[in-house]
């Protein structure tokens, strides 16, 4: 009965061992993994600062695409937690000068699909990065940045 207890008491271990001693590849847990990236949808409205804050404290920021297939990703992405194309802010910002824009992974900015007309600036206080402002219509705008959408955090795998 002794060496059944050790047993038992050794395979337990091990058991906890293997799920908080060993990194796991992939992503953590909630996030969603989509090629060599981790997302993580939020279902809360933030101003586009604090969602790139609320992100930068999880070590990521807001989330780029870099093809359109990350793109109707990050679009789905949204419809399937929250169940509609809500608008919602993503990482790219011109603030530091109008019309280059930058992500804020400081990755290379090379594919974006702007709505028609977009970026545009209105009032000369669009100056962040969002989807969805048409629902399903692949339409990317830019957005006066105190607006309160949800948002995607982004980090690699």
């Amino acid at each position: 009965m002794c060496v059944s207890f050790f047993i038992d008491a050794f395979n337990f271990l091990c058991l906890f061992c293997t799920f908080l001693a060993i990194p796991r590849p992939g992503c953590p847990f909630g996030w969603d993994q989509y090629n060599q990236r981790c997302f993580l949808f939020f279902n809360s409205e933030r101003d586009w600062a604090t969602a790139e804050r609320t992100c930068n404290s999880l070590g990521a920021n807001l989330a780029s695409f870099h093809s359109h297939h990350e793109y109707i990703y990050l679009k789905n992405l949204v419809n399937r937690k929250k169940g509609s194309y809500v608008r919602t802010w993503l990482g790219g910002t011109d603030a530091a000068k109008e019309g280059v824009w930058l992500w804020t992974d400081r990755s290379k900015f090379s594919y974006v699909s702007w709505g028609r007309g977009q970026p545009n600036n209105k009032c000369g206080q669009e100056h962040c990065m969002e989807i969805n402002l048409r629902g399903s219509a692949q339409h990317l705008n830019n957005e006066n940045c105190s607006r309160r959408n949800y948002f995607i955090c982004a980090k690699k795998v």
